[in-house]
């Protein structure tokens, strides 16, 4: 176990002097180390060939994220993470070890994160370095989170644990911290994320039945919690509010929409407030797009307002566009915000309490609002995903009969 420590670190020691090799990159899984300031956060990727073209599968859990439009020139690989503006960039070091960066395109200047990738590895945790647990992490857990500025705020963790293996998520009021996989081991455990954008270590203790525990990447937060079965979250539904929404935003063409349009007379709307730098958000979007296309036929519309977090609106615009084409997205996009200065509140007159992205409000046929949800729990959290998506069936039921 020491041994492979002391790889991992001279790795990043004598990164810079090492030589860039020119070959073609090994097919097969590699294990990569994202080194954020307070953890390092495992991934694993598998990496194909497809009519000689470079293809990957980012593996987060149970999630198989398609990697797409990977570039391979003279030994550097880039490799667009989804749809966001995010990338990974490697050097070829030798025909097993791979170094660079995780970068995040819309700052000035960029962020980097380093990186670096060795072959031949299959999983994230090596489960046989672990000792037995005494603990169990299985079931839910009531935690309370407090970040870096001492704010506090309920969270669900909800963990499903096979001997030294474990996984789940933690579900807070403003969406899941989507999938987590890791280990535990005597009474402390490790889980680890990474989708591109959500990237950090979830690491604790457990002991004497109360939970200890720290959120770690380039932030961190603590967390503390107790199993509790009956664990709730504040209602989704009763955290943000707006009595009239009324707007008029340019559509990814430029023209200008507001709810009186000819498209939305007379139908009930959902207007989704959204992000395309936002992983819960996207995980709603993806629910809405075959959701509409199956149901578009019986009267409803959906309007996405994104609040892109660009370096300009040109930015914005070409960011929006490129999501627009990759999922295939049938209703329409307004651009509502295009930097991070672009705030919702300070967009659309009378919204109050806005907490987070994804926020969906539902209006009637006369565009009176009738519901609005703060916050997306995706698939990775299950039952509150089924649940949501149920809700979501009978309340567009309803507007429908009115």
């Amino acid at each position: 176990m020491m041994k492979k420590v002391i790889q991992w670190s001279c790795f990043f020691l004598f990164l810079g002097h090492l030589q860039v090799w020119a070959e073609a990159l090994n097919s097969g899984s590699w294990k990569f180390i994202l080194r954020t300031t307070y953890a390092e956060v495992p991934f694993i990727i598998h990496f194909d060939y497809k009519d000689k073209k470079l293809t990957g599968t980012l593996q987060n859990g149970p999630e198989s994220i398609p990697l797409e439009d990977i570039t391979l020139q003279d030994g550097k690989i880039t490799i667009p993470l989804q749809s966001y503006e995010m990338s990974l960039v490697l050097i070829q070091q030798n025909s097993k070890t791979l170094a660079g960066h995780l970068i995040r395109h819309n700052k000035n200047p960029l962020i980097k994160i380093p990186v670096f990738g060795q072959y031949g590895y299959t999983t994230r945790y090596d489960l046989n370095a672990k000792i037995d647990p005494t603990i169990s992490l299985n079931g839910k857990w009531l935690l309370e989170v407090t970040d870096e500025k001492d704010v506090k705020t309920p969270a669900i963790g909800k963990f499903i644990q096979d001997g030294k293996k474990v996984s789940g998520t933690i579900i807070s009021p403003t969406g899941d911290y989507r999938y987590l996989e890791g280990f535990v081991s005597g009474t402390n455990f490790e889980l680890a994320s990474f989708d591109g954008v959500f990237n950090y270590v979830f690491r604790g203790q457990v002991k004497d039945g109360k939970m200890e525990a720290s959120l770690l990447s380039n932030y961190q937060s603590r967390m503390t919690g107790v199993l509790n079965p009956a664990a709730e979250l504040p209602d989704a539904y009763k955290q943000t509010e707006i009595k009239d929404l009324k707007f008029i935003f340019p559509d990814l063409k430029g023209q200008s929409v507001n709810l009186n349009h000819e498209k939305f007379k007379n139908r009930p709307v959902v207007v989704q407030i959204f992000g395309s730098w936002c992983p819960n958000c996207m995980d709603e979007m993806k629910f809405l797009i075959p959701w509409y296309k199956q149901n578009n036929k019986r009267g409803v519309e959906i309007i996405a307002l994104a609040f892109e977090r660009s370096l300009s609106p040109e930015e914005a615009t070409r960011q929006l566009l490129k999501v627009q084409k990759k999922l295939n997205v049938p209703y329409v996009i307004l651009q509502a915000g295009s930097t991070s200065e672009d705030k919702p509140m300070d967009k659309l007159d009378g919204l109050k309490n806005f907490i987070s992205f994804p926020t969906t409000i539902f209006l009637n046929r006369h565009h009176e609002v009738v519901k609005v949800h703060a916050g997306f729990s995706g698939p990775s959290t299950g039952e509150y995903y089924e649940k949501w998506k149920k809700e979501f069936n009978e309340t567009i039921n309803a507007l429908l009969k009115k």
